[in-house]
C-alpha cells in the first residue's frame, strides 16, 4: 500500500481538522468572486472560451419571449495532493427557469454514474488495465441544442 497515495479523513485524528481543511471556500456570489483577482481571471477565461467557441450569438428578443438569466458558479480544483490546481469558473444558464415543453423537449446531464465508474474501476483492476483521468477544457461549450435559447 506505501505506493498508493491514500486521502480522506482517516488520515486526521481530529474530524473537526479535516473539515476546517477541506471546508469548500469558493465563492458564491459574483460580488464576493469579483473582489479576488484569481476568480476575475477565471471568469476571463471562461468568457473568452464562449467566444472562442461561439457559444452564444446576441439577437434581438422576440415578442412575448422571456429571457433566461445567467450565474457564476465557482470551484477550486485541487490536483491528487489536495494542492490548489486551478480556480474555474463556470457561466451557466438558470435552466430551472424554463418550462418543460414549452423551452425544451429533454433533459441529458453528461455525468458519470458512480456504478459505472466503479465498473471500469473493477474491470481494470481485474486486468491490470491502467486507469488515466483527464479533463477536457471547456467541453460543454461545444454541444448544439435544437431549440432557441433567449
Amino acid at each position: 500500500m506505501e505506493d498508493y497515495l491514500i486521502t480522506g479523513m482517516d488520515q486526521f485524528d481530529d474530524p473537526v481538522v479535516y473539515f476546517a481543511l477541506f471546508a469548500n471556500w469558493d465563492p458564491v456570489t459574483f460580488e464576493e468572486a469579483f473582489k479576488k483577482p484569481k476568480w476575475q481571471e477565471a471568469m476571463n477565461d471562461e468568457i473568452v472560451a464562449i467566444e472562442r467557441n461561439n457559444t452564444w450569438e446576441l439577437i434581438e428578443l422576440p415578442k412575448g419571449q422571456k429571457t433566461i438569466d445567467v450565474k457564476w458558479v465557482y470551484k477550486t480544483k485541487l490536483n491528487e495532493k489536495g494542492n490548489v490546481d486551478k480556480y474555474k469558473a463556470h457561466l451557466v444558464a438558470k435552466g430551472y427557469k424554463q418550462e418543460f415543453g414549452v423551452d425544451y423537449k429533454e433533459v441529458f446531464a453528461s455525468v458519470a454514474q458512480h456504478d459505472t465508474i466503479r465498473l471500469v474501476i473493477a474491470l481494470a483492476t481485474q486486468n491490470s488495465w491502467p486507469i488515466f483521468q483527464l479533463d477536457v477544457k471547456s467541453v460543454f461549450l461545444h454541444g448544439d441544442l435544437q431549440e432557441k435559447v433567449i
